[in-house]
């Protein structure tokens, strides 16, 4: 299979979807941004919102085991994975986040940038750019010679373009992913990949969304390709997102090169992102 071309012709059939659905015209009186997702995760990985200047959020992200584990496993709750993390709205157009996941003891931080924010009477339109760094300090996990900061770091970037008209909303968010160097492999791996999220409002603080990504250029261990759906609760001070997905990821490594569920074979995992506002 050719990646190049099979990339090429999924991210060109992205935009022409986006433009058909969202043909509206970016010209005309622009009014106060609001926001397109009611979080800054579609789920697994990072949506175009941005924290509000002077906004802090805790976020709590939990990630099980497989919901068929039963009662034994207490549906999968026995085998919890946690991020913690805090992002922070430097000002309006910039944010910035710091988390530590259990999941290979990893440390993590980012930058997100709205580049533009577009409102008129029944449509938003935003892009984000993203920038983002993880750390892998698992102990006796690399070869002797491979222990260095260096070696243990993974890179993201990230342009998420988003749009809402009504009720429904649409991103489209091209990745570019660089591990400096995976045990798999002995060496280092690049990835690109088109995750697509979509969601639904069912009220002005409730949601429904869906999230596929997309993975190509995958190494032999490349897994499936991460399929979530959540309902997203916003209650004011705190953010309800409940994650059903075939990934237990909770960075942007473990969400395009460790998942290994199938859909289709009942490999679902429960989960859900947690997230207290203070104001600063």
């Amino acid at each position: 299979m050719n990646y190049k071309s099979a990339k090429t012709r999924v991210l060109m059939a992205g935009i022409v979807f986006f433009t058909l659905v969202f043909p509206t015209s970016l010209s005309g009186q622009n009014e106060e941004y609001e926001n397109v997702f009611l979080a800054t995760r579609t789920g697994l990985l990072n949506s175009v919102e941005i924290p509000a200047k002077r906004e802090l959020k805790f976020n709590i992200g939990h990630r099980f085991g497989e919901l068929s584990g039963g009662l034994y496993e207490f549906f999968g709750l026995d085998q919890a994975t946690i991020r913690l993390a805090l992002d922070w709205g430097a000002t309006d157009w910039l944010g910035f986040a710091f988390g530590r996941s259990t999941w290979e003891k990893t440390y993590d931080l980012s930058g997100k940038a709205a580049l533009l924010r577009k409102k008129t009477s029944n449509y938003e339109f935003a892009v984000t750019g993203l920038l983002g760094w993880s750390v892998n300090t698992l102990r006796d996990y690399y070869p002797e010679n491979e222990v260095d900061i260096w070696t243990r770091s993974s890179f993201t970037a990230q342009v998420l373009m988003a749009a809402r008209r009504g009720r429904f909303s649409l991103q489209l968010s091209p990745l570019i992913f660089r591990n400096n160097y995976d045990p798999r492999l002995e060496g280092h791996l690049n990835l690109f990949s088109l995750p697509v999220a979509g969601s639904i409002r069912i009220t002005e603080m409730t949601s429904f969304t869906a999230e596929y990504v997309a993975v190509f250029d995958k190494a032999s261990f490349g897994g499936e390709n991460p399929l979530t759906f959540s309902l997203d609760i916003d209650t004011g001070g705190h953010q309800f997102q409940l994650i059903f997905s075939n990934s237990r990821g909770l960075t942007e490594k473990t969400v395009l090169t460790n998942t290994d569920g199938k859909w289709v074979d009942g490999n679902i995992y429960f989960g859900f992102n947690l997230v207290r506002t203070f104001y600063l």
